[in-house]
């Protein structure tokens, strides 16, 4: 494999130490030199639903779901930051709530997870990771009220979830040096969008908000016993299943 050129390589170890949890540091080398590769097409893509198969077209499924992530993260901040208002770097200008839709504790709660969609954000394009939209429009209403923000919400966390389980099995079945990097990162990136289900859940009154043993069907289906009354979340089993599901909610995708 043809090595980066050296001022590149050099570049790209800098941003690299700025996500420090991106470790050790010869997996990180390698999952750069083949995700460069991967995704440079796509970078160049700008616009039309068909630069998705673009993107998601490399010749490595783990490589897919890293690049499907980019979207889903920028997806989940224009969410957020809509919610609560502020909108965001990747929101569609008439989108962000005109009033307010969640108490000052709750905001708190929406703040948070817009910090750490951020981050995850970050971590992902700092390691290679493309998408070829910057900008995503919600449904018209999603924004109006609490009910239909918050529906919005739990839909979107149980696709970032799934998605993030299918890294996880595309990563492990890969089983080289990279599948087990990305499985071992989206498996810590899966457990924090976990918590934003149930705090959504919980702001949306289900009790209890925490309502699954599994999140898949490998082990067992719902008992509907206490703490077991959420259907079990869909495992994707590949990156553009992930990226259909969130178009099929209605949200628009642009340069």
């Amino acid at each position: 494999m043809t090595e980066p050129e050296a001022s590149d390589g050099g570049r790209l170890e800098q941003i690299l130490k700025s996500v420090e949890h991106f470790k050790p540091a010869a997996t990180r080398r390698v999952f750069m030199q083949k995700a460069l590769l991967a995704s440079g097409a796509a970078v160049a893509a700008t616009a039309g639903l068909g630069k998705v198969a673009g993107v998601l077209a490399s010749s490595s499924p783990v490589l897919d779901f890293v690049n499907a992530a980019v979207g889903a993260e920028r997806i989940g901040i224009a969410f957020y930051g809509n919610a609560i208002g502020s909108g965001s770097a990747f929101s569609v200008g008439t989108d962000p709530a005109t009033h307010t839709l969640l108490n000052s504790s709750h905001r708190g709660y929406f703040q948070a997870a817009f910090n750490q969609e951020t981050s995850h954000l970050k971590a992902l394009v700092a390691n290679g990771g493309a998408f070829p939209f910057g900008h995503f429009g919600f449904p018209a209403g999603t924004f109006d009220s609490p009910g239909s923000m918050l529906a919005m919400g739990q839909s979107l966390e149980s696709i970032f979830i799934g998605a993030y389980l299918g890294a996880v099995k595309a990563g492990a079945t890969d089983g080289s040096g990279l599948g087990i990097f990305v499985a071992e990162v989206a498996a810590q990136i899966c457990g924090i969008e976990c918590e934003h289900r149930v705090l959504i859940n919980d702001i949306a009154g289900i009790s209890p908000p925490n309502n699954r043993f599994y999140e898949g069907d490998v082990l067992s289906p719902p008992s509907g016993a206490p703490g077991d009354t959420g259907a079990r979340s869909v495992v994707y089993a590949t990156a553009g299943d992930a990226v259909n599901a969130l178009l099929a909610l209605g949200i628009s995708p642009s340069a």
